[in-house]
């Protein structure tokens, strides 16, 4: 085990689970996002994408809380 697998598994220990979650999640990402970026180097198809990109990121915000901010009040002009 590396330095790293071992300090993220100790602060993994200390973490409350919500926390200790986010950071798995991020983790995973990163490990994602490399593991991408290995592939797209060797392998793509025939419109130039790394295989799978479109299937990995599918959905990639399904548990994400995307709301629209209210609007902005408008803006008064003098008339002319």
């Amino acid at each position: 085990m590396s330095t790293i697998s071992s300090d993220l598994d100790q602060l993994l220990g200390q973490l409350d689970p919500e926390t200790a979650a986010l950071l798995e999640r991020a983790v995973r990402d990163a490990l994602a996002l490399a593991e991408r970026r290995v592939t797209a180097k060797t392998a793509t198809d025939e419109l130039g994408y790394p295989i799978g990109y479109f299937e990995d990121t599918a959905g990639s915000f399904a548990d994400e809380p995307l709301e629209r901010p209210a609007d902005l009040p408008l803006s008064q002009r003098e008339p002319w």
